[in-house]
């Protein structure tokens, strides 16, 4: 039978669907995050953005092809980079955090951190066998090793960052730098991270708020409605990139800035520079509601959309440990109840 036969044989139905599903394909894959298209807004995953919906893996898968890893480098310390590529997802992601001895002592956020895991929705467990643990003196790294199986020790840092660090204290703004290095070694190597500060709690998968189409995804303070907007206040304590070539030059442009602002941290530099990054480099940035990515700046304890919760605008460990307590508690009783009904 020609092939002219078969396809007069088939039922209209087919052929709808087959035109229906090659749109859909067409529209996912060929308005890539590079395309000069005026509907470049259409182009936003907003229910990775706003919601439960498809997950970055799944749709990565679609779209690979916008994705363009650059080639591993050679690192200066090839602990590290092996510790990435053990722990790394299949599809190249790594959870990232640092950690210091005064936030690792027993009961404090280490414990804290973990234990939101194993409270979480969603079987989130797993996702700590992606996760890489970044200890900045011997104290915490020795923590590390006694309750989690990829623990790095930072040894090329300049000051003392054992101790808990007043906030924007040299030590404090130390410390928070180094971060800014390791995730740009971590794409130079062509991995994506999603980098968390360790006093974030974890309810469900963060990953599902992050949109492909991105660039570069940021928590924020406060989120006021649109994800693209600059005047959303930014909060590095999470952060996701891509591994690309756009997004290295981005961290080291980044870096390079502190010497503009040398008294100051990290986040606040990225505030300073964030219209240059989008105008210079083409950035496509996703801020995140606070919906999902949560704190106390802009306090919204909704507990069927909240991914994490951060308590930013908390000044104080003691003060942070005291509230994240209270706020697991109302997350296990809101649990209970949610299984009840």
């Amino acid at each position: 039978m020609s092939i002219e036969n078969i396809e007069k044989r088939k039922t209209p139905i087919f052929h709808y669907g087959i035109t229906i599903f090659l749109a859909a394909t067409l529209f996912v894959c060929v308005f890539s995050p590079d395309s000069k298209n005026p509907l470049d807004r259409l182009r936003q995953d907003w229910l990775g953005a706003k919601g439960p919906g498809n997950t970055t893996e799944e749709m990565e898968k679609l779209c690979t092809k916008n994705l363009v890893p650059p080639q591993p480098q050679e690192s200066h310390d090839d602990n590290f980079t092996m510790m990435i590529r053990k722990a790394a997802m299949d599809d190249k992601r790594v959870i990232l955090t640092e950690v210091n001895q005064a936030f690792s002592a027993p009961n404090s956020m280490l414990d804290l951190f973990l234990e939101s895991f194993h409270n979480g929705e969603d079987n989130i467990t797993h996702l700590l066998d992606h996760l890489v643990i970044v200890a900045m003196d011997q104290k915490a790294f020795e923590k590390c090793k006694s309750v989690h199986h990829y623990c790095y020790l930072h040894e090329d840092v300049g000051s003392d960052l054992s101790s808990e660090n007043v906030y924007m204290s040299k030590a404090y703004i130390d410390l928070v730098w180094t971060k800014v290095r390791l995730w740009q070694l971590i794409l130079e190597q062509g991995y994506s991270f999603l980098f968390t500060d360790i006093d974030v709690m974890w309810f469900r998968d963060p990953f599902r708020h992050i949109s492909v189409y991105a660039d570069l995804t940021i928590a924020t303070d406060r989120f006021f409605g649109n994800p693209e907007d600059h005047s959303n206040h930014p909060n590095t304590g999470i952060v996701y990139a891509k591994p690309t070539e756009k997004n290295i030059e981005v961290l080291k442009y980044w870096r390079e800035a502190r010497q503009r602002f040398p008294t100051t941290n990290e986040q606040t530099v990225y505030h300073e520079i964030k219209y240059e990054l989008s105008s210079k480099f083409d950035l496509k940035i996703q801020y995140v509601s606070t919906e999902y990515w949560g704190n106390f700046c802009q306090p919204n304890k909704n507990f069927t959309k909240l991914a994490t919760f951060h308590p930013c605008c908390l000044v104080g460990l003691e003060k942070k440990i005291a509230q994240i307590k209270i706020m697991t508690e109302e997350w296990k009783k809101y649990k209970s109840i949610s299984l009840k009904s």
